[in-house]
């Protein structure tokens, strides 16, 4: 008999307007109609949430999702995030204080680093059963693309579920061209150095997957049928960030050189068997 293998591929796919109103309209708790209110609810219709169910959430900053799981479904909850401590965002700048909406909220241990680039973080990474990252594009990007991989690696254990939602742009934000270079780079992608790939990891949500599935060693079969390029660009359900949450950025940050980009999420959800 052949090797069992150590990752199963649940879901890989773009994030609909459809299940998001489905979120919505059960109210419990409450979703936005937007990325973020998508992947929350995404990520707590996936897996069977318990008491003492021990949940890794990377990046979360001050969503309240870790909060909830900790609070309503009783779950011990790490979160690992720097709370923009090494960023120069605005967004970081006119938050609240970390130290204090920590102290605000003890039912979550948070760990103040990087995962995937800060080898001193303690927290139960290894026994983790299962692991969250509402905005991990988000959390790469911070870290920059080849620290990629290493987060995937540091998630979770065996018997433990990953659920990762990762914000992409669409081709179509840079213009009808950058369409066809984008589907070129996905056929392409084989054929490219490692470098390229690396470099291009955001492209597409295709190579967003493939570059998450090479570092867990998960098959890929099956999975570049419901991430095409094409599909993500004329389907109608594909969910898109809104225009307002530009305008939030543009008054709150005071960037006036601040442009919308229509943006997707790729939804990445496996179990360590």
């Amino acid at each position: 008999m052949g090797q069992r293998r150590k990752y199963q591929v649940i879901e890989a796919a773009l994030a609909d307007t459809r299940r998001l109103l489905g979120y919505k309209l059960r109210a419990e708790p409450e979703i936005h109609l937007n990325l973020k209110g998508f992947d929350c609810g995404w990520i707590l219709d996936s897996v069977a949430w318990r008491p003492g169910l021990r949940v890794l959430d990377v990046g979360a900053g001050y969503s309240w999702l870790p909060i909830y799981l900790a609070r309503e479904k009783h779950c011990e909850v790490w979160s690992v995030d720097d709370f923009g401590t090494w960023d120069s965002d605005p967004f970081w700048e006119r938050s609240r204080d970390p130290a204090e909406y920590i102290r605000a909220h003890p039912e979550v241990k948070y760990v103040l680093g990087r995962l995937g680039e800060d080898r001193g973080l303690i927290f139960p990474a290894a026994t983790s059963t299962a692991s969250t990252a509402p905005r991990l594009w988000s959390t790469c990007l911070w870290l920059g693309s080849p620290t990629y991989g290493r987060i995937w690696t540091a998630c979770c254990a065996r018997g433990g579920h990953m659920l990762h939602a990762i914000d992409i742009a669409f081709p179509t934000s840079r213009g009808a061209a950058h369409v066809l270079l984008a589907k070129l780079f996905d056929v392409l992608y084989l054929l490219l150095p490692k470098s390229v790939q690396t470099r291009f990891l955001f492209e597409t949500p295709l190579s967003c997957v493939r570059a998450a599935l090479r570092a867990l060693g998960a098959p890929m079969r099956g999975v570049a049928r419901r991430l095409s390029v094409v599909d993500m660009v004329i389907d109608p359900e594909v969910a898109v960030e809104p225009l307002e949450f530009t305008l939030n950025r543009l008054l709150k940050d005071g960037d006036a050189r601040t442009r919308h980009f229509r943006v997707g999420s790729v939804l990445i959800h496996v179990l360590k068997t």
